[in-house]
């Protein structure tokens, strides 16, 4: 939601299954709220409510742990050429079952049209990147790392649909490999130019 060209509020909400469309792995509600320093810079504060179920076919002996997490970011931008190449820094302080932990994101992430030089209305696109978590207490230590490519397609100048494919790597868990479909709109408040 643009409620200004300088400030706006973006919700995120995911589920992840272990299979497809079957036993939920995880479900989170991400709310940040941003400040467009200029078209290449952006900061923003939010908060994240998730939660996480154990691998297991029997619904009655999954486990399931709850965490809150509360995360500053910054954001930049760049073009080069056709390529829009984002870059995006979060520190995440973290409460998961009533034990504290803290973690640093850096995502790179690129994004392709296959014609033109910008993703217009009617057009499709690729975008790929990854993004490495390190444990902050104690040691530095690597959390996860993932990495995706994804396709896709520009409905309208605000909704947007992806698809694709991503690896995870744990550290303290087997890898996984994960289908990935997004839904994007994005909502203006205001007149824009």
């Amino acid at each position: 939601f643009n409620f200004t060209p300088k400030y706006q509020l973006f919700v995120e909400s995911q589920v992840h299954t272990y299979e497809p469309i079957s036993n939920i792995q995880e479900f989170l509600f991400r709310p940040f709220l941003n400040y467009n320093v200029n078209k290449q810079f952006l900061v923003g504060l939010g908060l994240e409510y998730h939660n996480n179920w154990s691998y297991d076919t029997d619904r009655d002996q999954k486990t399931r742990e709850t965490g809150f997490t509360i995360t500053p970011q910054v954001e930049l931008f760049q073009n080069i050429d056709r390529v829009a190449i984002g870059h995006r820094y979060r520190y995440e302080i973290r409460t998961i079952d009533g034990e504290h932990s803290e973690r640093m994101r850096y995502r790179i992430q690129l994004g392709i049209p296959f014609s033109g030089t910008s993703v217009d209305k009617g057009e499709f696109s690729a975008t790929m990147g990854t993004e490495i978590f390190v444990n902050t207490q104690q040691e530095f230590s690597l959390n996860q790392n993932q990495t995706y490519l994804m396709v896709g397609y520009q409905f309208t100048k605000s909704l947007n649909f992806e698809f694709g494919y991503m690896r995870l790597f744990m550290a303290a868990k087997e890898d996984e490999n994960r289908l990935q479909f997004f839904l994007t709109q994005k909502l203006s408040f205001y007149a824009q130019e």
